[in-house]
């Protein structure tokens, strides 16, 4: 069974967190991106590109729930919490759901000429703080344990992690 979910918006750090602290615990790390792309045998963009978002994120949907089964600590992509399926299968779980906050600005700052980003690269300043700002509820009510991650250290940020995971099932 997974460990640990991590959620938040795109750049917020949930692969690089995910790795770490799946380094720490010994175990897997499971990208739920990277699971999509290896499934369907395309990239992101072009999942997208030949099919749309609806159909992204119903394959999503259907890989969150695969992805429960397996072990390890599961990175999330940035919209998957936005589903009420998604959020359902969060909230209900008994797993710690992790949300990693960043602010729009940083967001903006460590996806700079990032291309495997379709949705970010058609946002400008505006529309991105506008997007961060309607997700950001589903992040909320889908989380158990929230952690700001603006100008911290990543070793921090898993340390942190691991203390509230450890205090949670105390």
């Amino acid at each position: 069974m997974v460990h640990s979910i991590l959620v938040g918006f795109m750049g917020s750090g949930k692969t690089t967190i995910g790795q770490l602290l799946a380094e720490r615990l010994n175990c897997p790390h499971l990208d739920l991106d990277a699971l999509i792309v290896a499934h369907e045998g395309k990239t992101i963009n072009q999942i997208f590109a030949d099919h749309g978002e609806a159909y992204f994120r119903s394959l999503e949907s259907e890989m969150l729930a695969e992805a429960f089964k397996r072990e390890g600590i599961l990175s999330t992509g940035g919209g998957t919490p936005v589903r009420s399926i998604n959020r359902r299968l969060l909230i209900n779980s008994c797993i710690p759901v992790v949300y990693l906050k960043a602010s729009p600005e940083v967001i903006n700052n460590r996806l700079q000429g990032d291309q495997s980003r379709p949705l970010f690269q058609s946002l400008d300043q505006k529309k991105l703080i506008e997007l961060h700002h309607e997700r950001e509820n589903a992040y909320e009510q889908s989380s158990t344990i929230k952690l700001t991650t603006d100008h911290k250290e990543p070793s921090e940020i898993v340390r942190t992690i691991l203390k509230s995971i450890t205090a949670s099932v105390q």
